[in-house]
């Protein structure tokens, strides 16, 4: 169904948004902000085509119970909805992007809960002995703990990615297109070997690790549900908070466990933080040390003797932003 906008701007907004359709993946994000813009400008009863900054002012002031990162998404789009009228010869004048201070806290499970969460994990093949995925679970959780890597590209990993005799992984499909190589734990190569010789498992060379019965591999859904049923199980998680949707212990926090459990390890050696937090981020895949320092602000009340230390290593490396 095809949005009908009512303001002075009806017909480029509609003829934008064709564009975006043909060029934008997440092109419904566009819809959204740019039918609400629209709105708003019809209420204005502007008597000429002209955006001022005064105008969107005041619509990102209506949006009181959002987070600063959405207001500047909203303002992106619009913005580029004014380059857009710029080629059309009308002229605009927006408010410039405000710089925003991340308030990502990523939740880093504890040592002990990651112990429950395996032991829980385990158990699924006694409560569900005719389920596969119950079975390659447990495994699943330790090649996403034991190596930090993303849930997606856990799932895409075949038999061909893996040296078991090096127990290294070549993650292929990552973020950014960014491919790594990920060495591994001499326990968790063991664990991979013990799994893919399993007969129940039915692998070959070229399969995936975490596959469906037909071959191909499991969608990230089926591995959400399943680790949030756990969560529930050990009351890391309430069904509340996975029904909202909000921030909270997820199974891309193991993730997060890694990078802060591996920091800390570093640390307990005598390892600094610039000895360290280079290796990790490109170990993790991350695109710099900021990408990697935002893991590292996790849980103030179970980490803060680590939060003040990174702060403290990280005071003259990051500048505070304004």
């Amino acid at each position: 169904m095809s949005i009908v906008f009512k303001s002075i701007f009806r017909n480029e907004l509609a003829s934008y948004i064709d564009f975006v359709k043909l060029s934008v993946k997440d092109h419904r994000a566009y819809e959204r902000t740019l039918s609400d813009f629209d709105a708003f400008l019809a209420g204005e009863n502007l008597a000429e085509k002209v955006l001022a900054t005064d105008q969107v002012g005041r619509w990102l002031d209506t949006f009181t119970n959002v987070r600063p990162s959405t207001k500047q998404s909203k303002l992106t789009h619009v913005r580029r909805f004014a380059g857009y009228l710029g080629t059309l010869g009308i002229k605009s004048t927006l408010p410039e992007l405000p710089r925003i201070q991340s308030d990502f806290e990523p939740y880093v499970f504890t040592v002990e809960e990651m112990a429950r969460l395996f032991e829980a994990a385990d158990d699924l093949v006694v409560t569900r002995p005719d389920s596969r995925v119950a079975a390659e679970f447990p495994v699943l959780l330790r090649v996403l703990y034991g190596c930090g890597l993303r849930l997606g590209e856990a799932i895409a990993l075949t038999w061909d990615d893996v040296d078991l005799g090096g127990g290294i992984l070549m993650v292929r499909t990552a973020k950014n297109q960014k491919q790594r190589m990920v060495p591994m734990a001499e326990e968790l190569t063991r664990i991979l070997k013990l799994y893919k010789a399993a007969p129940c498992f039915a692998m070959n060379d070229h399969d995936y690790l975490f596959k469906r019965d037909n071959g191909k591999p499991r969608s990230n859904k089926t591995y959400w549900i399943l680790f949030d049923s756990l969560l529930c199980e050990l009351g890391i998680k309430n069904a509340q908070t996975i029904k909202g949707q909000s921030r909270g212990p997820c199974i891309h926090s193991l993730r997060h466990a890694f990078a802060m459990h591996s920091f800390l390890k570093a640390e307990a050696e005598g390892r600094g933080f610039m000895e360290t937090v280079p290796f990790l981020s490109t170990y993790l895949g991350h695109d710099g040390l900021m990408e990697t320092d935002k893991y590292l602000k996790a849980r103030h009340e179970m980490y803060k003797e680590s939060h003040e230390m990174i702060a403290d290593y990280t005071k003259d490396v990051f500048p505070e932003e304004a």
